[in-house]
């Protein structure tokens, strides 16, 4: 009876054993996406200014990362356990050695890792909760010709209009601590609800992940952009059409926001709330014209009978579905007069309906 060959035994990861297979240096290149030159957005918390950088520490005589606003500092293993909310170093060994497919060690592939925990301030207390939305951070780049050409050039979108509606570019963006380098063309909506960050990143060139987000369908797009009080708001179905609108007015005039999608759902207390900021309220979601069904119609109609808002939409000649495709087709002063004309036809049209 003959007998198999013993299975070589294996050593379960540890420090050392790792840094000689792979450099401190090269597990951060790994896990940001390449190496910094200079401060960055942080990757450990949402985070839009330049807090984060990479050093050599010449007293441990290792790569160390530094978070300048929390004052953290430490090597790459402890960068991985912030990175990924994991618990203990034998699983950020373990995912290490995973990740770089470093067959020479015994893996486990049990181990798990938690979700991130966000924090929520209720009064004097803070409490912490575990939530399964993706954690989203952003690396922040400086802006450039291309992005004046997109925003400017197409929809009369200046810099300082976009940093004011929380625009941003990007050059990397972190889903759950993995690193994508972004589009070209990409950028951050920077929203915050309830004191918590959240972000929805825009590739308006990429076919395959144009839209990353991890907002809840209750937030809306540049609530906080709103006057405490002013004549008309229209909700639009984007942050994009809502900037645009923005741009033409004065915000105590005209002014406006959007919902996450065209199917969210307003609450009820919300919509109270902007019904007593604002005297006229209009919705201008899509007009679907070239599509058998005419879904953005359909949602505006339905959000007007569940608010009581009022229903305005780009005229079916006009071979444009959104404010940002008119301003595109045409320019600023067109849209401006366009709505301007939408909005006295349709107060004009709920004046007739009370004499009637």
């Amino acid at each position: 009876m003959a007998f198999g060959k013993n299975k070589p035994v294996k050593k379960l990861p540890n420090s050392n054993d790792i840094l000689s297979a792979v450099s401190d240096l090269e597990i951060f290149e790994m896990y940001l996406g390449g190496i910094p030159k200079k401060a960055i957005s942080s990757p450990l918390r949402e985070d839009t200014n330049p807090s984060f950088s990479i050093f050599h520490s010449k007293i441990h005589n290792k790569v160390f990362f530094r978070d300048f606003a929390t004052g953290e500092s430490g090597d790459c293993f402890l960068f991985v356990m912030r990175l990924f909310n994991i618990r203990t170093k034998v699983e950020v060994f373990n995912k290490i050695a995973s990740d770089f497919n470093l067959t020479q060690f015994e893996l486990n592939p049990d181990l798990s890792y938690t979700p991130p925990k966000v924090y929520v301030d209720k009064g004097n207390r803070k409490r912490s909760i575990f939530t399964d939305k993706p954690k989203i951070s952003i690396r922040t780049r400086p802006w450039k010709i291309r992005d004046k050409n997109y925003w400017e050039g197409r929809y009369g979108l200046s810099k300082a209009q976009l940093e004011y509606c929380q625009i941003y570019p990007i050059s990397h963006y972190f889903v759950n601590g993995f690193c994508t380098e972004a589009h070209d063309f990409a950028y951050a909506f920077v929203e915050k609800k309830d004191g918590i960050q959240t972000f929805k990143i825009y590739q308006p060139m990429s076919e395959e992940n144009k839209w990353v987000n991890n907002n809840d369908f209750s937030t809306w797009e540049l609530w906080t952009q709103l006057p405490d009080k002013g004549n008309i708001l229209i909700v639009t179905s984007s942050r994009k059409d809502a900037a645009v609108i923005k741009s033409l007015f004065p915000s105590d005039f005209i002014t406006s926001c959007s919902l996450q999608s065209e199917n969210a759902n307003a609450k009820e207390n919300v919509v109270n709330e902007l019904k007593g900021r604002f005297k006229e309220i209009f919705v201008l979601y899509d007009n679907d014209f070239k599509s058998e069904i005419n879904r953005g119609r359909i949602a505006g109609q339905k959000l007007c009978d569940e608010t009581g808002f009022l229903q305005i939409e780009i005229p079916d000649g006009c071979e444009t579905k959104d404010p940002s495709d008119y301003i595109d087709e045409f320019d600023g002063n067109s849209l401006k007069e366009l709505i301007l004309r939408l909005i006295k036809k349709r107060l004009r049209e709920e004046e007739l309906k009370q004499i009637l």
